[in-house]
């Protein structure tokens, strides 16, 4: 039976509203950068658990990729430890359809197996979205997610443009529903829905849908408030809220706020407000530990009506900017995004579309020319390697990005063959050992640079410290994932970045110090030794760090941002042509290829797979034959 054949009547939603927490995955997203850290959820999850909640989000999203790249923590395990103290309340994730928590679409036999063991963790409720709103890109998630006992809350992402409105959205929905849908969520992840939109909208899809509608919004534009009330009064069934010392700005609404606005009407959740209260002020102490993660584009902005950048990301595209030493670009990003946007074919902003957007809007400000450099993952994009969006996309852009490729018209996921027994061979292969866990198997396929190097480093006492007060010293064991400190030295106090760079070797491994956001050369002259690999690259050492030369010849091949070499595609003496692949390198998330501009022959590389580069360091040297 069609979902227009069952048709509510508009009867007034009397029920009592119900509420979703966000604080333990979407309102850190959005304030600390996906940093919170298992062991700041553990004290005060029971508390969560008893406040009357209709659903917790604690997983999905950034924060898989974040366990495991920034805390070195399992995001399997995360589900567990909460579940036992937390068996009360259904949990949710977010999922990204063929995406999952990744940034790419994964095989079939990787999304049913992730489903499966998420599930089987504690998972109650997914909400499952796809980022162009391109529906064949859900249907396994949703088939795997219905098999193994999950509950399908099927998302549509709301955006503003020329060819997006509520029709179109209730469309979504039904579609949604006839699919199999237990429930609907509006995705708003930007803040763009108006009260009287809200409304409209949420009126319209009860007239044409009989599963719950859940609301999803963020305070960034500051209507937040607003467009929940409104959206109560049309009926909406639950809203997602954060506890007040987590929310607001690029967060949700305060869950305080929302309860007394509806105490004593007619769809008061009667929520009780002593221990909303006690959880608010845990957290009020929590956050001041990650203050170093936090920017200062969390709060209100009325501009992102325009720049359309949802909550988390904004968050994250000041911190990565300004690992980059370039936040003081931030606006020319913001205003470059919806330009990309519009190439794009007007794409929703939410994960992976938004980082895919937003990561090409920095390189094209960085490098000081549009599209000059363009990321593995706008290739893909502009290829229909992601779906269809609903947009005519920029063919002039098209064609410098994909040149004489076929674009995909079918659904994507069609073209990938199967991919858990291929990532466990080279799982065991990289590790020297049998693996039996299929959930280590699922992190690396999902992340597998990211992945080995958490498996490296599993049970170490390694841990990013976003603002401890350290007075003599930064600490005895090697640091892995990046640490940073407040090093107080004769009453004046530096912020201090220590990480990991590069490969483990010789009893260390190399590493960086930012102070103050400048990188310090580490150097001891004593130490420094020029040692030429088996294959030919040239590796100058300093006290630990890699000495490349500087960019000074035409055929000198560099990266255009600091990032980590993921892939060099070529060898010691091989012939190349300009234009020619030379390394893929990864930044802010996203690959992007490197290309020489000369035809010739490759005579030194100064780098390997998993090395942190520079713009300014040659890493290839090509010359002319």
């Amino acid at each position: 039976m069609s979902s227009s054949s069952k048709k509510n009547n508009l009867t007034p939603n009397e029920a009592p509203v119900q509420f979703m927490d966000t604080t333990f995955r979407d309102a850190h997203q959005s304030h600390l950068a996906t940093r919170l850290k298992l062991e700041d959820m553990l004290p005060i999850a029971e508390k969560i658990d008893q406040a009357g909640y209709a659903f917790i989000e604690m997983w999905g999203g950034a924060t898989f990729d974040s366990a495991v790249r920034y805390l070195k923590e399992d995001p399997w395990e995360r589900i567990r430890q909460l579940k036992k103290v937390m068996p009360n309340t259904p949990f949710q994730m977010l999922l990204r359809g063929q995406n999952l928590v990744g940034y790419r679409h994964y095989a079939d036999d990787v999304v049913e197996r992730f489903i499966d063991r998420a599930i089987l963790n504690g998972m109650n409720v997914l909400r499952i979205f796809d980022a162009l709103n391109d529906l064949r890109n859900l249907k396994t998630s949703f088939r795997a997610t219905m098999k193994y006992g999950g509950k399908v809350q099927g998302a549509f992402c709301y955006t503003v443009s020329q060819f997006h409105n509520n029709d179109l959205f209730v469309d979504l929905a039904k579609r949604l529903e006839d699919m199999g849908s237990d429930s609907i969520c509006v995705k708003d992840m930007a803040g763009l829905l108006s009260p009287y939109n809200a409304f409209d909208l949420i009126r319209k899809l009860k007239a044409e849908i009989t599963v719950p509608i859940h609301l999803h919004t963020h305070d960034t534009s500051g209507m937040a408030v607003a467009t929940y009330v409104k959206a109560i009064e049309a009926g909406v069934d639950v809203i997602d809220t954060a506890i007040s010392s987590m929310a607001s700005g690029t967060s949700q609404p305060p869950v305080e706020t929302l309860v007394k606005i509806l105490e004593g009407e007619p769809r008061d959740p009667k929520l009780e407000m002593t221990p909303l209260t006690e959880i608010a002020d845990y957290f009020t102490v929590v956050r001041k530990k990650y203050s170093a993660f936090e920017s200062d584009y969390t709060g209100v902005d009325p501009r992102v009506l325009t720049y359309q950048i949802p909550g988390g990301m904004t968050s994250n595209l000041a911190l990565q900017l300004s690992e980059q030493q370039a936040l003081d670009r931030m606006k020319e990003v913001l205003d470059e995004v919806p330009r990309v946007r519009e190439d794009f074919g007007f794409p929703p902003l939410v994960t992976p579309a938004s980082q895919i957007v937003g990561t090409q809007a920095t390189l094209n400000v960085l490098t000081g020319e549009r599209y000059k450099v363009i990321t593995s993952e706008t290739s893909n994009y502009l290829k229909g390697l992601y779906g269809k969006p609903v947009g005519p996309i920029n063919e002039e852009i098209q064609k410098k990005a994909i040149g004489d490729g076929v674009l995909v018209t079918c659904r994507p996921a069609d073209l990938i063959e199967p991919e858990m027994d291929q990532a466990k061979k080279e799982l065991e292969e990289a590790l020297g050992k049998a693996v039996d866990n299929v959930e280590d198997v699922l992190t690396y396929v999902l992340f597998p640079k990211v992945a080995l190097d958490f498996f490296n480093h599993k049970g170490q006492a390694v841990e990013e410290k976003p603002s401890d007060d350290v007075s003599d010293g930064i600490g005895q064991a090697p640091l892995i994932a990046p640490s940073e400190f407040h090093v107080k030295i004769h009453g004046e106090t530096f912020d201090v970045k220590v990480g990991g760079v590069g490969h483990p070797g010789e009893g260390g491994r190399p590493y960086f110090i930012y102070i103050n956001g400048h990188l310090e050369e580490v150097m001891v002259e004593s130490l420094m030794e020029v040692m030429p690999s088996a294959e030919g690259r040239i590796e100058s050492h300093a006290g630990g760090r890699s000495i490349r030369p500087k960019v000074a010849n035409d055929g000198d091949v560099t990266t255009p941002m600091p990032g980590a070499v993921v892939n060099v595609k070529v060898k010691l003496g091989e012939k190349v042509k300009a234009g020619a692949v030379i390394l893929i390198i990864e930044a802010m998330k996203m690959q992007s290829e490197v290309h020489t501009a000369i035809d010739g022959v490759v005579k030194a590389i100064h780098v390997s797979e998993g090395d942190r580069v520079n713009p300014d360091e040659v890493l290839v040297e090509v010359r002319s034959a």
